[in-house]
């Protein structure tokens, strides 16, 4: 019995001891891992991805998507598409109200510089081929339609469509880059842009369907005019799109 006790206390004990040996060594090994880890990481993550493609939305879109090559250190080219549409009711402009419909729908097309090898902050200039449009028809408000400041029955106006449509091809510069990352690769990451495409002046179009009245035909001139005044006001279209990107 004395040495069953014996045996069982000697077993104990070196259990104890390769317990308090181990654990140490186990620990540095683990830290040792870990930071070989980190190194390894940090090594194989290059300045740069030369591949970005991203999800975005912005002022030229509500649903958007764009790629990215940057193909040195210091430059690249990019694309993208946007898109969006929106209805609105009894909308005043330039004297007549509409039921209108906006759509939104670009494609920008850039050359992009790099200021720094090491960042993802980029210039770009290009082109931004822009099929935005706003439509609209003339609202019947109780069997007449306001013209110019002039009421007319609706059966002798007829349907009343406008239309406001930019430039197809506008010139385009921007500045963007990552505002942060997801991760310590570098492959996720929030992006942001802010950019200007110089419109020209707007193709506008305002007809009726009715038959000829001088009245009426004078008051429809007289709000063509301000709705070409009204198009033209400003030849900028502002971009502002924020982006979830990866990069490969």
């Amino acid at each position: 019995m004395k040495n069953i006790r014996k045996q069982n206390r000697l077993a104990v004990a070196l259990i104890v001891a390769l317990a308090s040996t181990i654990t140490p060594l186990v620990a540095q090994d683990g830290a040792g891992t870990v930071d070989a880890t980190k190194a390894v990481e940090s090594s194989e993550r290059p300045p740069y991805r030369p591949w970005t493609v991203g999800l975005e939305a912005g002022t030229s879109g509500f649903v958007g998507g764009s790629a990215a090559w940057r193909f040195s250190d210091h430059m690249g080219v990019g694309v993208g598409v946007d898109w969006a549409e929106l209805s609105l009711n009894h909308v005043g402009i330039a004297g007549i109200k509409y039921d209108v419909k906006l759509r939104l729908l670009s494609e920008p097309l850039t050359f992009n510089i790099y200021p720094w090898k090491k960042h993802s902050f980029y210039i770009g200039v290009g082109l931004l081929l822009n099929q935005n449009e706003l439509t609209g028809t003339a609202t019947d408000e109780n069997g007449t339609i306001t013209i110019d400041g002039q009421t007319y029955p609706s059966p002798l106006v007829g349907t009343v469509r406008m239309s406001i449509k930019h430039q197809l091809v506008n010139p385009y510069l921007r500045i963007g880059g990552n505002l942060f990352y997801f991760d310590h690769a570098h492959r996720w990451a929030l992006a942001g842009e802010l950019g200007a495409a110089y419109t020209g002046d707007s193709r506008i179009s305002l007809s009726r369907s009715g038959a000829g009245n001088p009245a009426i035909d004078d008051s429809l001139d007289n709000a063509r005019d301000r709705l070409r005044s009204y198009a033209n006001q400003v030849h900028l279209f502002p971009v502002a799109k924020l982006s979830l990107t990866y990069s490969f």
